[in-house]
C-alpha cells in the first residue's frame, strides 16, 4: 500500500470524522474530511482513492452523493457507512457502485482492512467491479426502449435494422441513439460498446424482438 493513499471521510458528525481521521492517519493514509456531500463534491475534481461516506448525511444523503459521483465519473471507491442497519439502502448503495457497506459502530481493524484492500496496488479486480457497477447504474437510467436500442446497437445492427425489428422509424432510432450516448457519456460507438461490456452481468435488459 502506498503510504500516502487518499482516504476521504464524508460524515456530518464531527466526532466520527475526528475518530476516523485519527485511525486512518495513524495507518499512513492521506486523510481529508468533509461535513457534507456538497463540501466533498466541491473538491471532486481532485478526488481519488477511497471515500468513507455516511448513508444518512443531512441534505444530500449518501445514495444521492453516490449517484452524483457516478455522473461526474469521480474515480473513487466508496464504502458506505450507516448506524441504522438498513439492508434495503445497503443493497441500493452496492448497486450504485459502492464497493462495501459497514455498520456503525464498526471494528477499527476490520474497517482498516477494507480500506487497505481497496487502495492496495493489486486491487485492480475490485476497481474493475466498481467500474462495472457504475456503468450498469448508468445503463439503468435508460428507458426500456433505449435499452432495447442499445442492445441491438452493440450487437452490430444498423439503425434501419433496429427500426425494422422494433417497428419504429430509423429517425426515431437515431433519436434514441443520441439520448443513449448522452446519458452514458459515450464519446463514440467503440466507447459505448466498452461501457456495455464493462457493465457485464450487472445489467438487466428487457427482451428484444428477434
Amino acid at each position: 500500500m502506498s503510504s500516502r493513499t487518499s482516504v476521504h471521510i464524508v460524515d456530518d458528525d464531527a466526532s466520527v470524522r475526528e475518530s476516523l481521521k485519527s485511525l486512518m492517519s495513524k495507518s499512513g493514509f492521506d486523510v481529508h474530511c468533509y461535513s457534507s456531500a456538497d463540501a466533498f463534491l466541491a473538491h471532486s475534481a481532485e478526488v481519488d482513492g477511497c471515500a468513507l461516506v455516511d448513508l444518512r448525511l443531512q441534505g444530500m444523503d449518501g445514495l444521492e452523493l453516490q449517484r452524483e459521483l457516478i455522473a461526474r465519473r469521480v474515480p473513487v471507491s466508496v464504502i458506505m457507512m450507516s448506524a441504522y442497519g438498513d439492508v434495503e439502502h445497503a443493497v441500493s448503495a452496492m448497486r450504485l457502485g459502492a464497493v462495501d457497506f459497514v455498520e456503525k459502530p464498526f471494528d477499527p481493524q476490520l474497517l482498516l482492512q477494507k480500506v487497505s484492500t481497496l487502495t492496495d496496488a493489486d486491487a485492480d479486480a475490485e476497481r474493475g467491479q466498481r467500474d462495472a457497477r457504475q456503468h450498469a447504474s448508468l445503463i439503468d437510467t435508460l428507458t426500456p426502449r433505449e435499452k432495447q436500442v442499445l442492445q441491438m446497437i452493440v450487437d452490430g445492427l444498423a439503425n434501419k435494422q433496429v427500426a425494422g425489428r422494433l417497428g419504429i422509424s430509423a429517425r426515431t432510432v437515431e433519436t434514441h441513439r443520441v439520448h443513449i450516448m448522452q446519458k452514458l457519456g459515450a464519446e463514440s460507438l467503440p466507447h459505448l460498446v466498452r461501457i456495455w461490456l464493462t457493465a457485464g452481468h450487472y445489467v438487466e435488459m428487457p427482451e428484444t424482438p428477434s
